[in-house]
C-alpha cells in the first residue's frame, strides 16, 4: 500500500527522480532508515519530499490508488498539526537579529515529545528545515537523538548547505542529494503558482 501512496504523493515533487527512487525501494523492502539528510540547492524540492515522506508514513487512506491525501492524518500533517509530525525551522531570536537559528530549547523540546510511542500514526517523523543552521548547542543535543534514535521514529535533516553540519551528524544519516531544477521543471513550478 506505501508503495503506492508513495508514487502519488511524490507526483507533486517535480523532477528529482533519484531522491524519489531511493526513498520508493526503501518503502517497497520495508526498510526506510532511521536518518535522512536531504541535501542540495536552495527551493528543488527538499522540504517538500520529506513532508511527502511523512504523509505516505502515516497515511490512513484505505485506497491507496485514490486521493489519499484527503485522509485526516495527511491533511493533519499538511497543517503540521499532526501529532506524531514534527517541524523544525531556525527562528530569530529579537526582529533584529541578523540571522535565524535553531536553538537547543527547540530540540530539548523535541526531544521530550519523541520519549513517547506514536499517539495517532504509525511513525513520528522529524523534518528539521535549514539544519546547518542548528547553533552549536542544538546540534550536539540533536546528535544524541540520532545516537540513540527513539523507536518508530524517522528524522530528516534538509540542508542547502551541508557542510556547515557537523560531521558526526552527516555520519549518521543517510545522505539523498537533490539535483538543479531542469527548466521545464522550473517553468511547470512558475505556471503552477500563477493558475
Amino acid at each position: 500500500k506505501s508503495f503506492y501512496r508513495f508514487i502519488m504523493s511524490f507526483n507533486s515533487v517535480l523532477g528529482q527522480s533519484q531522491p524519489k527512487k531511493i526513498l520508493h525501494n526503501a518503502l517497497q523492502n520495508n526498510s526506510v532508515a532511521h536518518a535522512y539528510l536531504f541535501y542540495g540547492q536552495v527551493s528543488v524540492g527538499k522540504k517538500k519530499l520529506a513532508i511527502a515522506l511523512a504523509k505516505t508514513l502515516n497515511c490512513k487512506g484505505s485506497d491507496p490508488l485514490e486521493a489519499f491525501e484527503e485522509c485526516d492524518s495527511c491533511l493533519k500533517i499538511e497543517r503540521r498539526v499532526h501529532p506524531d509530525f514534527f517541524f523544525i525551522e531556525p527562528e530569530k531570536s529579537t526582529p533584529t537579529a541578523r540571522e535565524a537559528v535553531i536553538k537547543i530549547d527547540a530540540i530539548r523540546e523535541l526531544q521530550k515529545k519523541l520519549g513517547f510511542l506514536p499517539y495517532e500514526g504509525r511513525k513520528k517523523v522529524v523534518v528539521v528545515d535549514s539544519a546547518e543552521l542548528m547553533n552549536p548547542q542544538a546540534a550536539n543535543s540533536f546528535l544524541k537523538t540520532l545516537e540513540e534514535p527513539p523507536s518508530a521514529t524517522v528524522l530528516i535533516l534538509v540542508s542547502s548547505n551541508p557542510n556547515r553540519l557537523l560531521p558526526t551528524l552527516l555520519s549518521r544519516c543517510q545522505g539523498i542529494q537533490f539535483h538543479r531544477l531542469s527548466p521545464t521543471h522550473i517553468r511547470e513550478i512558475i505556471q503552477s503558482q500563477y493558475a
